[in-house]
């Protein structure tokens, strides 16, 4: 009896709640051709009539009584109906509903992040410790998840769903073979574990190694998915760090995902944040200069993780190697440092760091930033370069209608420059004084009796300063030969306004389409005018950038020698600059009428040339400053220098093409610059550099570079998605004689494992989005069992119906139904 009414109770449970038990599916039918809500209808119908005649019954009966009694006759009614209904139970034995397990077992999942406070990487360890595992590593967390508290998390899954574990990474393998668990594996599936027994998958989870070279996590879910077609899915649990290194990340596999309605729980690992590294990049220096010249070497620091912090940018130069020696020495000690403020993760900060060359010979440098501690790399903290340093004599002829306190200061003090420790000139001076005596050539052993005649005796010299000229001296045959040494021959040109000729007297010459300031537009100081208001000219932003302008050994110092120069008092006032133009120096006291401050020192690249205009010829007056003649020393002989920069490459290679590194990940952009060393050969317009890209497989590519702001033979541009390929750029456009300069790069996928560490959040979140599943990290891990969909079982087995109707046991509740009624009704005297 005991085994009957349990039973009873057993199918009474399957009958409310049918399929409840995992592993097994319980459906209904009956034998009316009624549906249930016709025996609802006659139930309540005969219920309220049996209401109706007990209400109306007038016995001594009482009110308890009669409703106990209109109970039990109510009873009976639904109890007979429920037996004419015919309810029987149809069992079927199911199968669990399938879960798929990914492990990520990438290198890049060895990665241990440090983001943690020490609390918690204290309580980490612990609970580390516990589960038998060391290392925090990314594999370590996604293990501790599975397998802790004798693995909690793998016996709840297996008790709901067949789990399937893989691992994921450069291949999708499984995790537990069918053989080492014993679980039965009808469709050849690997990595199934057998039900209610985690054992054997949570022994192969503490194997599990981060070792994979390379990462297609898209590859492995889409081939995932394709092992499940067919199969009741009811989600895929992703434990990884997002980063896919070739091929289908994981979000773009997600869309096959919600296509075959398999929902993807990703479990992030790792710090979504790049590793903390700085790193110095994209050095730019003249590779020769002069004794004496303050060399700038410009570079770029990107850091990541260290945004707001103090970092300190060094250089040093080695020994230099002189004549007799083959090659550079290492670098020697810290010449010069800088202090930076580190920006934003990504954000490239530009350096310049400075050092005034006093030796001849060649030299390598250095630029590093120093290491900070948390770096990830420090071996790309320093670049280096080598630096050569040459004393060469310049020429330089100097041509003046009359003695100016300008000419006179200025051939004086490049009469008597020397070289560093030699007797030998630093310039070789050639003057032409115009209105000077017959024998003034014959006293003065720099002056020269006319202006050169030919083309070839003006080409012989580097720069030619050009004063108030008178310029019926001066033929037009002279004035093309000018315009020809500036354009053709790479020469420099000095241009001084003067009171009474230059420029003014020379609108509509070829020497006029020479300078930076429109000619017409130019006026002198009102005649009679009172010249007792000085004005200190000051560096623009971009000529505080000119080597000519740089008095000083930093930026800040150079500015402050500025603002203490002597004044001038007399200028040219030329606001208008041409197109190729650009103003130095400008007087801070008076506006022009586009509302910048006028231009006193400007210039402009000529062809192969290039041309500075000064306003005034009251530079002598810098002589004045209460450190001697230092400042104005050496800004005409940096001045000197920078206008002949080309001699000095003379019989070398006269121009590079270089890139910031030489490989690329697919995606990333590609900068390119092409240098003239010699600036004749860098083409007039400032887009005048085009480079052909070869790959092999791949159409060839055209790259328009644009000149920089500064330097007339630099030019700059940036190659965007270039598909993987080993390149070769190679300057097309304008031929520098002799084989073009070219540089090789690669664009490559997989960039390897420890290329990029920061786990890839953006893709696991839209991955989880796009299935319509969910994203979590390590600490909200917790919520994924109470998320997971139960899935849908499948029949495997129907077995044997159970009817309920004709159960014995609803007999004797029938009889014991009738017994009650009679009973009650028999002891309030009603029968």
């Amino acid at each position: 009896m005991m085994d009957s009414l349990l039973q009873t109770w057993h199918d009474l449970r399957d009958f409310v709640f049918p399929g409840h038990i995992p592993g097994a599916e319980v459906t209904r039918s009956h034998s009316w051709p009624w549906g249930p809500a016709i025996v609802v209808v006659v139930f309540v119908a005969a219920a309220a009539w049996v209401t109706f005649i007990y209400a109306r019954e007038r016995t001594a009966a009482s009110r308890t009584l009669r409703v106990t009694l209109a109970a039990l006759r109510i009873a009976l009614l639904g109890l007979v109906l429920f037996l004419l209904y015919g309810w029987m139970l149809h069992r079927h034995r199911t199968d669990l509903p399938d879960l798929v397990l990914l492990i990520d077992d990438s290198a890049s999942m060895a990665t241990v992040d440090d983001d943690r406070d020490p609390q918690q990487q204290a309580r980490l360890a612990r609970r580390l410790q516990s589960a038998g595992l060391r290392q925090p590593s990314r594999i370590a967390l996604a293990k501790l998840l599975l397998i802790e508290r004798d693995a909690g998390l793998l016996r709840q899954l297996q008790q709901r769903y067949r789990v399937k574990a893989y691992r994921l990474g450069r291949t999708l393998r499984p995790l537990v073979d069918a053989s080492e668990t014993g679980a039965e594996n009808p469709e050849g599936l690997g990595g199934e574990s057998p039900r209610g027994s985690p054992n054997g998958l949570r022994d192969a989870i503490r194997r599990l190694d981060a070792d994979q070279p390379s990462s297609k996590l898209g590859a492995g879910v889409q081939d995932a998915l394709a092992i499940q077609r067919g199969r009741p899915t009811a989600a895929m649990v992703i434990l990884s760090d997002g980063v896919t290194t070739d091929g289908k990340t994981i979000g773009e596999a997600a869309v096959e995902a919600r296509r075959r309605v398999v929902p993807l729980f990703t479990i992030g690992l790792g710090n979504s944040r790049p590793p903390r590294d700085v790193q110095v990049a994209d050095l730019l220096v003249d590779d020769v200069v002069f004794v004496g010249d303050l060399v700038h070497f410009d570079f770029q620091v990107v850091a990541t993780g260290f945004a707001g912090q103090r970092a300190i940018a060094r250089l040093s130069v080695g020994g230099q190697a002189g004549p007799a020696v083959a090659g550079p020495t290492a670098s020697g000690p810290a010449v010069a440092e800088r202090a930076l403020t580190l920006g934003q993760d990504g954000v490239s900060q530009n350096v310049r760091l400075s050092h005034r060359m006093t030796e001849q010979g060649d030299f390598e440098c250095a630029v590093e930033v120093e290491p900070i501690t948390g770096e990830a790399n420090t071996q790309n903290n320093r670049l280096t370069c080598t630096v050569k340093v040459r004393d060469d004599t310049l020429r330089v002829l100097y041509v003046q209608a009359y003695p100016s306190y300008d000419f006179r200061y200025l051939k004086t003090l490049l009469g008597r420059s020397l070289k560093r420790d030699s007797s030998s000139k630093a310039v070789e001076l050639t003057s032409v004084l115009q209105e000077a005596d017959l024998d003034y050539a014959e006293s003065d052993e720099t002056a020269a009796r006319t202006f050169p005649a030919s083309r070839e005796e003006l080409f012989a010299y580097d720069v030619l300063i050009f004063g108030d000229v008178n310029p019926a001296f001066l033929n037009t045959t002279a004035l093309e030969n000018i315009a020809a040494f500036v354009a053709q021959r790479g020469g420099g040109l000095v241009v001084l306004a003067g009171p009474r000729y230059t420029p003014l007297a020379y609108r509509g010459t070829p020497l006029s389409a020479l300078l930076p300031i429109d000619v017409e537009t130019a006026a002198l100081p009102p005649s009679g005018a009172t010249l007792d208001r000085g004005f200190v000219p000051q560096p623009t932003r971009l000529g505080i950038a000119s080597p000519s302008l740089q008095l000083a050994d930093t930026l800040a110092a150079s500015l402050a020698v500025w603002r203490e120069m002597p004044p001038w008092y007399w200028s040219l006032a030329a606001a208008d600059l041409r197109p190729g133009g650009r103003a130095l120096a400008a007087d801070p006291s008076r506006v022009g009428t586009g509302g910048e401050h006028l231009p006193m020192i400007s210039m402009q690249f000529v062809g192969a040339g290039k041309v500075i205009f000064h306003a005034s010829d009251e530079t002598y007056r810098w002589a004045h400053h209460p450190d001697g003649e230092t400042y104005y020393a050496r800004y005409w002989i940096q001045t000197l220098r920078y206008l002949s920069r080309a001699k000095l490459l003379e019989g070398g290679r006269l121009a590079e093409l270089t890139t910031d590194r030489n490989e690329y990940r697919r995606g990333e952009a590609v900068r390119l610059r092409a240098r003239f060393l010699d600036d004749r050969l860098a083409p007039a317009a400032d887009d005048g550099v085009t480079l052909i890209l070869e790959s092999d497989g791949n159409p060839r590519r055209q790259l328009v570079l644009h000149r920089d702001a500064v330097n007339r033979g630099v030019f700059d541009g940036t190659a965007a998605d270039l598909p993987d390929g080993k390149y070769r750029a190679w300057i097309a456009a304008p031929s520098v004689g002799g084989p073009s300069p070219s540089q090789r790069f690669a664009v490559v996928s997989p960039p390897g494992e420890q290329a990029r560490l920061e786990m890839d959040a953006a893709d696991l979140q839209a991955a989880a989005n796009t299935s319509q599943g969910r994203f979590y990290t390590w600490p909200t891990a917790g919520r994924l069992l109470a998320d997971l969909p139960p899935g849908r079982q499948v029949r495997i087995e129907s077995l044997a119906p159970t009817p309920i109707w004709n159960s014995p046991v609803w007999a004797a509740v029938f009889v014991a139904l009738i017994a009650a009624e009679w009973l009650l009704r028999k002891r309030a005297g009603l029968v």
